[in-house]
Formats: structure tokens, sequence, C-alpha cells
């Protein structure tokens, strides 16, 4: 459990002022450094014929996670993300299986405009992309296909291919392995420290938890905590999801604490997110998302052409940059390099 402390005043604001630094998360800037990055990497690609005026940066939440910044390019067999560290490189159909009622014909849409945003003078667009929500200030061709133009029913569709789980339901062997290397992590670690232990050991999500779709579960009574990598396609998602849930078990154990750090905290937009319409949920994606943006920048320093990652977090799941700044003043990150920066808003 975090220890209870008492709230900064005007630092405390919604948007940190400063530059923010992400390892392997690089952002745009004014001089769109990110897209000279991106046409760099774009050009050594050889395997896909990218369409001329087709490259899009911004960034990719997939599978709920927190934002990847890269850039999609629109090309003739699908969308490609392209992420800007170059850590890996995925692919999205741009249209589905064919579709026909009566007469008609057509193909199912995988690109959609989910909301938009204002901020600072600007409009910015997320556009849902399949499993995940793509952050966008200039869409260009991504805003066009969204649309769904007459052409795309003419493409042949690209077939959506199921996502291999970490370990097959019924293998409890293989779950059980999964999640002891997860919490015998030095990641594990970290949050224990910061959100303690539960008193059982760590298990897997039973029949009813499974029924209901959950990627984890804690509960309370027996303080005890569980996960099910049955349902998740990367260890990243096992990470995540065990942070949700110790989350969980700091909202049990000290919920005056929440209610207060949570006050004026807007509501998830995203009717796909997890946490939409639910504090309690949304809370601890919250929690979670802090947690990724500590680890990320653990390690690095803010540097000039990189800014407000924290808003990227914040814009998908509101709360973020309020629990980073609450978790940055606890013990465990005495020595992170942003520490200063986020809990005065100063950076010498």
């Amino acid at each position: 459990m975090l220890a209870a402390g008492s709230l900064p005043g005007a630092a405390w604001s919604t948007t940190v002022e400063g530059q923010l630094y992400a390892r392997g998360r690089p952002t745009a800037t004014a001089g769109d450094t990110l897209r000279v990055r991106m046409v760099a990497a774009l050009s050594r690609a050889r395997r896909s014929a990218v369409l001329a005026g087709s490259l899009v940066t911004g960034y990719l939440s997939q599978r709920g996670l927190p934002p990847v910044a890269g850039a999609f390019a629109v090309t003739d067999s699908g969308l490609v993300f392209y992420a800007a560290n170059g850590a890996f490189r995925t692919t999205f159909p741009l249209v589905g299986p064919l579709r026909q009622a009566g007469d008609r014909k057509w193909r199912a849409s995988a690109v959609s405009l989910a909301y938009t945003h204002k901020e600072r003078g600007r409009t910015i667009y997320l556009i849902r992309v399949d499993n995940g929500l793509f952050e966008t200030d200039a869409p260009g061709p991504l805003l066009d296909v969204a649309g769904h133009p007459s052409w795309l029913d003419s493409l042949g569709s690209r077939e959506w291919m199921p996502e291999t789980p970490l370990a097959k339901a019924g293998d409890r062997v293989a779950m059980d392995g999964l999640i002891r290397s997860v919490v015998t992590s030095r990641y594990a670690d970290s949050l224990f420290t910061l959100f303690g232990r539960p008193r059982q050991p760590v298990g897997i999500v039973g029949e009813r938890g499974r029924a209901a779709g959950r990627l984890g579960e804690y509960v309370a009574s027996r303080d005890s905590l569980a996960l099910d990598p049955s349902r998740m396609s990367t260890r990243v998602q096992l990470r995540h999801a065990l942070a949700h849930e110790l989350a969980h078990r700091w909202q049990a154990r000290a919920p005056a604490q929440m209610a207060m750090l949570w006050q004026g905290t807007p509501p998830i937009r995203d009717p796909k997110r997890y946490g939409y319409g639910s504090v309690s949920e949304h809370q601890a994606e919250a929690v979670a998302f802090a947690i990724d943006f500590l680890q990320l920048t653990a390690t690095a320093r803010p540097t000039p052409d990189q800014t407000e990652l924290l808003g990227h977090y914040e814009l998908l799941v509101p709360g973020t940059s309020m629990m980073v700044r609450y978790l940055a003043l606890q013990p465990s990150y005495a020595r992170h390099p942003l520490r200063r920066l986020l809990t005065t808003g100063k950076d010498d």
C-alpha cells in the first residue's frame, strides 16, 4: 500500500510543463523529427509498396496498453505500423471479409474514427484500427480510409487472424509458469514495494472470473490476486494486468486516499477501453499506465526533441498524470530522473 502524503498545490496541474523522455517511445515535435525518422525507416523497408503520401505519424495503443510512437503506412496490401524505436512492425487489414445483404456486397471496415479531441487550437484524431487506437493530429489517408470510400470494396480482403495466447486455457502448468515468471521478476518486486504483496500466492483466474472475461482479479476479502495468461497474447499484457490488479489492492486498503487523489478526474472517453463507465477499473488502469510511464523513463534523462509524452497517456486514460506524480513522490522513485520535474514542475 502506498504511504499517505500531502498533495502539492499548483504543481499538480493536468499537464506537465517541460520536456519528458521515455526510452523507446519518442514523440513528434514542432520540427516533426519523428516523421523524419520514420521516413528513413520506411525507406529501408522492402516488403510492401507504400502508397504516395501515405505516411501517418502518431501513437498506437494496442490491446488497451499504453501508446507507442511510430507511423502507419497505407499500402496496397494493408496498414503497416512501424514503431519509432524499430522494436516491432505489425500489419493490419484495410478491409475485412466480404459481406452481402440481398444484391448488395461490401467489405467490413477495419478502420474507423473513434472520436476527436481539441487541444491548444488543434484537432487530435483517435482512429480505431482493429485491436488498437491510433492518435494523430494529421490523419491524412487514414481518415479517408475510415470513411470507407467505395474503392475499398473492390480490394481483396485480408482476413483477421486470431492472436495466439500465451498459454492454452487448459494448460495449468504453462499458465503457472508464466505467472511465476512475472511474479518473481524485478518488475513485480517494484510493484510489491509500492502496493504490498497479497497474502495468498498469485494464482490463475477461476471459472467464474473466466466466464466474466477477466484477465485478472483481486479478491479483497482473501487478499488474493489471480491472472489468466490464456486470455493474453504478450508478456507486456501480463505485466500490465499485474499492475492493474495490485492497484485494486491499494483501492481496497486506502479508499479515502484514492478518492482524494481522484477528485476532478474526467472519465475515459473511449467506450471500448477497459475502465470506461467504471471508476474503480478506470483508477486501476490509470495506476497501471502510470507505472508503465515511470518504468520507461527510469533510466533516461529529458531530451530536447521529445516532449510531453505523459500527455499521450493522459489523453487515453485520464488520471494517469496525477498517478504518475503521486507515485513519483514514493521512496521507490527517489532517484528517478524525472522526479523533480514531475513533482514540482521544475527540471533544474
